[in-house]
């Protein structure tokens, strides 16, 4: 971008003096000193600098244009500059610093009293720039009325230095290079953010290891509201995941039914005691099992044993009711038992039975089950649902969480492809998903929940990445167009 001593001029100046300073700026650097320049400088008049060194809206955006193409970043580059002059207006407000409408005695004890610090362009929000009432960009008086010209070169060179930066920090976004949309044909490009009108800012996909970058930047506060969200976001997410896996009615229905399973458990409070072995779903009592160790404890179920119950047995087996694992054990009026020492990291399932014998005989029998999780999470200790919101936490690590999405992701697209590795039409000719148990049932609520937030950290990343990238195209775009005129 052009900087002060080799910007050309404009084609029309509105004043004899800055007609002057056309004749002076368009000469090349070898025919012109810098002491000429500055001379130049200090006998330009505040009105004549305020008017060299400004740009409207339309003369701006005419300039973005020629590098700005996506229509989203075209709209957040429409939003920076309407905070730029609700700046320059809460500068005017304030009226502490009066960078803006100083003349006479004001100005000179304005430039008496400048330090090094307001003139450093990196200080200020924008590089520098401001507005006046008109919502008419310029610089902040604090360069204009500075004594030497270096001060406003170095704004100019700050511009071109956060340009350049720019360009390396963003190589995918908008505003330059001759980017220009893409197009809505082209594959492999992230879902649930469009592709109409986007650059690839918005619609590439994102590494694990870009993800772990933006998450270690982020506060507390922030990362805890991007693991929530509104019940009827998430539901409203969770029925275009149906949609995208042709899951049938009653596989439908098997995983809704275990999300509010989930969220009863929230409401009455009740907690299972799920291991990275195995998953404890049922509620009929409380149970806890390990690759070693079972504990099972029906106090709480059975409330009014005594004067009712004569005694209970417990077994565990392979299938329910059975007990090929540990023979029915006669435990009296026990409440808790615990067995250690078993063998059970091999298993899929494991069965808890529990007989209750009634001092008249009678026998109520429950039956719960344990399945295998072979070290992973389950649903249960990753998924809270209540209150409205429904929160993800990140299990092992935030590694594992975006992993964890990224291979449930690669699993439909490879079931969006047919065996010769071509897209499916989505003529119906795509594979059926189902998830018959209630164990395939919370396994796809899981991967689906997991998605879901996954893409809710990618949307902030995006949104706050392409911010950034208008904000550099401000501070940069804008000063340039100023060294031109």
């Amino acid at each position: 971008m052009p900087g002060l001593l080799n910007a050309p001029a404009p084609a029309k100046s509105p004043s004899p003096s800055l007609a002057e300073s056309k004749a002076i700026w368009s000469k090349k650097c070898d025919h012109i000193t810098f002491d000429q320049l500055q001379k130049f400088w200090n006998e330009l008049p505040l009105q004549a600098r305020q008017k060299l060194l400004r740009i409207d809206k339309q003369a701006l955006f005419e300039q973005a244009r020629k590098n700005l193409y996506c229509s989203r970043c075209n709209g957040l580059l429409l939003e920076g500059f309407s905070q730029i002059v609700m700046y320059g207006k809460s500068l005017q407000q304030e009226g502490a610093s009066s960078y803006l409408s100083r003349t006479g005695p004001t100005l000179k004890a304005h430039i008496d009293s400048d330090s090094d610090d307001m003139l450093d362009p990196s200080v200020h929000p924008w590089g520098g720039l401001a507005a006046n009432r008109d919502g008419i960009l310029t610089l902040l008086d604090c360069f204009i009325n500075a004594r030497s010209l270096r001060v406003l070169q170095n704004v100019f060179d700050s511009a071109r230095a956060r340009e350049h930066e720019r360009e390396l920090l963003y190589p995918d976004a908008c505003g330059g290079g001759g980017r220009g949309w893409i197009s809505q044909a082209m594959t492999n490009y992230g879902r649930g953010h469009g592709t109409r009108e986007s650059c690839a800012l918005h619609t590439a996909r994102l590494s694990c290891d870009t993800l772990i970058d933006f998450w270690s930047a982020l506060g507390d506060e922030t990362r805890t509201s991007l693991l929530r969200m509104r019940e009827e976001d998430f539901i409203e997410r969770l029925m275009y995941r149906f949609d995208s896996k042709r899951f049938c009615r009653d596989c439908r229905r098997n995983v809704i039914r275990e999300f509010k399973e989930l969220k009863e458990l929230k409401r009455m409070r009740k907690e299972l005691h799920c291991t990275t072995w195995f998953c404890v779903a049922d509620t009929s009592f409380q149970y806890e099992v390990s690759e070693d160790t079972v504990q099972a404890d029906w106090h709480q179920t059975f409330t009014d044993s005594i004067g009712t119950y004569h005694h209970f047995e417990w077994a565990i087996g392979t299938g329910e009711g059975k007990s090929d694992i540990l023979e029915f054990e006669d435990v009296g009026m026990n409440g808790k038992v615990q067995v250690k020492g078993l063998d059970l990291g091999d298993l899929s399932d494991c069965f808890i039975t529990l007989k209750a014998w009634k001092l008249d005989g009678r026998c109520t029998e429950l039956c719960v089950k344990a399945h295998a999780m072979k070290g992973e999470p389950c649903v249960h200790r990753r998924l809270i649902i209540g209150d409205g919101f429904v929160t993800i936490t990140k299990g092992e690590s935030i590694r594992s969480f975006f992993e964890h999405a990224e291979e449930a992701e690669e699993e439909e697209d490879d079931d969006a492809m047919d065996k010769d590795g071509n897209e499916i039409d989505g003529d119906g000719s795509r594979p059926q998903k189902h998830a018959k148990s209630p164990e395939l049932a919370r396994e796809f609520l899981l991967d689906a929940a997991t998605v879901i937030f996954k893409e809710q950290v990618e949307k902030a990343f995006r949104e706050g990445t392409a911010r950034q990238n208008a904000h550099s195209i401000f501070v940069s775009l804008a000063p340039a167009k100023k060294s031109l005129r």
